[in-house]
Formats: C-alpha cells, structure tokens, sequence
C-alpha cells in the first residue's frame, strides 16, 4: 500500500540555513511521506537575508515559492472583525497570512505546518498519521504555559473535556502571572469560555486532514484561517473550529523534534531581535548541514 503524500507549509522570515535545516532533518526521517513543499518568503526580511542562497541550499527539493504583497509580521494588526472579513475576500491580502497560500494550493489530502528552525529527530509524519484518529489535525495543543488552568485542571489531552464557565476562567486568572488574555479582552463578553484563552494548536509542527478543515476554513467556511493573529497565531481558527465540534489530536512535536535547539528558551523568536543571537544560531544551523549531523 503506497504511503499517503502530505504537502509541507513553511513561512520563512530569514534563517536560511535554519530553513534548509528544518527540511533536511524532516526529509530524512520522513521523506517517504512528503509530496510537495510550499514556502512562503515574507514580504519584509531581516537585513542580509538571501533568497537566492536559501534557494541554492534547497535547489534539489520539490518546492514552490511565494511572496505576498501584505507583511503582516506577529501583530493583529487590524482589530475590527469586518474589515478583516471584508479583506479575506482577496487573495493578495488572504495569501500574505501564513500558511494560507499553501492552504489553498495544495493538491494532497494532508498538510503539514512547521517553523523553519526544526531539528526532527524522529519520523513525525508517520506518529502524527497514526494519532490523528479521525480528528481535524493533530499536533501539541494549547501554549499551557500560559494557562493558569494548566496541570491542575486541564492540559492539551485534556481540553476537549474541562469546559469551565466563563466565571471559572475569570477566577483563575485573578493574580496570574500571564495577563495577556485578560489586557485583550478574551474573557470579556460575548467571548465563550472555552476553548481557554490560550488554547490552540502550535503550528510549530502539525499535520491538518485537508478533507476536513479545508471546507470549514477560509475562504471555503466560515473559520478563520489557520494562521490567522489573535493574542498568537491559530488560536482563533482552534476556538472557532472548535465549537463546530471539530476535535484535534494532542501530540506534542518534542517526541519528535526541536525547537530552537541553538539557544536556552527552545525559542526562535528572540533571535529575530538580537543579530549576535542570530547569527550565532545560523552558524550552528550551516555546521550541522555542512556535517550531515542531524
């Protein structure tokens, strides 16, 4: 039986030897099941970055390129909810959200989304087939970190069970360390309760049934799309496709791979605002390909 071919979907804003990184590692432990690669280079880059020596690192792959004409970066930059349902009837702005250009062209019945500072260790596609059991997609669910429900009521296994009233949730945060939710107006009304604020499914690493989510995401259905900014991203598009009774698989990508693995946070945001960081990590990242050691 011939293995199902799912598409990959990468936003890149810089990291180029990160980038080829990520699909190197992927390629290798699960290449078998890759058909097509979207990348989708931001409008805005950092300075220095070289598409054409991102491309020259990945010239042998399967891969389509795409820049958009909108930058939309890590804001919600608009905040009234019909302007922005006004600007999704066009694709120049719809295919500047991440993701979403990838969303809409590929052909395979699987999609899968990752950051491009990975190091897989593991075949994540073949667990991430297994576990997805029916649902939407799969992947690690909820940033519980934030979350002051987490461990003692509720985590991303759990999520689909703990249903708390939108009191309970307000009870929990009273003194929380993390205040976003509440300095956003997530627990204010009309807002449901659940999902919780902070509950989604990191698109670090995660693989979509398109069979399922295409027909109820935009600009088929009427959820937001998958990388969609509110507080981060995907959050809006797991609550709304969330209370349309569609459930998603928790499995977190740490079984399988790493995330930011050249510094201390497991995060490659930081270094998107400390150049020494940055070009400490791209050193790391151009070492371990030169060695084939991942």
């Amino acid at each position: 039986m011939t293995a199902p071919k799912i598409d990959i979907a990468m936003n890149v804003y810089g990291k180029p030897y990160q980038t080829a990184l990520t699909l190197r590692s992927l390629l290798k432990f699960s290449g078998h099941h890759i058909g097509k690669i979207f990348i989708t280079l931001e409008k805005n880059q950092p300075e220095g970055f070289s598409a054409d020596l991102l491309k020259s690192l990945l010239a042998d792959l399967p891969i389509e390129y795409y820049r958009p004409r909108v930058y939309l970066g890590w804001t919600e930059k608009i905040r009234r909810a019909w302007i922005v349902q006004t600007l999704l009837h066009f694709p120049f702005y719809r295919h500047s959200i991440r993701y979403q250009y990838a969303w809409e062209k590929t052909k395979a019945k699987y999609l899968f989304l990752t950051h491009n500072d990975m190091v897989y260790h593991a075949d994540v596609l073949a667990a991430y087939l297994s576990n997805l059991q029916g649902h939407i997609a799969v992947g690690h669910v909820g940033q519980c970190w934030n979350c002051p429900a987490y461990e003692l009521h509720c985590d991303g296994s759990r999520y689909w069970s703990y249903r708390p009233t939108m009191k309970e949730v307000r009870d929990l945060y009273v003194g929380w360390k993390a205040d976003q939710a509440v300095q956003q107006g997530q627990l204010d009304e009309p807002n449901s309760s659940w999902p919780l604020p902070e509950c989604r499914l990191n698109e670090q690493a995660a693989l979509f049934d398109m069979h399922i989510a295409r027909p109820i995401t935009a600009p088929v259905g009427s959820c937001a799309p998958v990388g969609s900014m509110t507080m981060d991203i995907g959050i809006k598009w797991f609550k709304e496709v969330s209370l349309q009774g569609f459930q998603v698989s928790h499995d977190s990508y740490l079984n399988y791979a790493r995330h930011g693995m050249f510094n201390v946070a497991g995060s490659g945001h930081g270094a998107l605002f400390d150049r020494e960081l940055y070009d400490y990590e791209e050193k790391m990242a151009k070492e371990m390909l030169e060695n084939a050691s991942y």
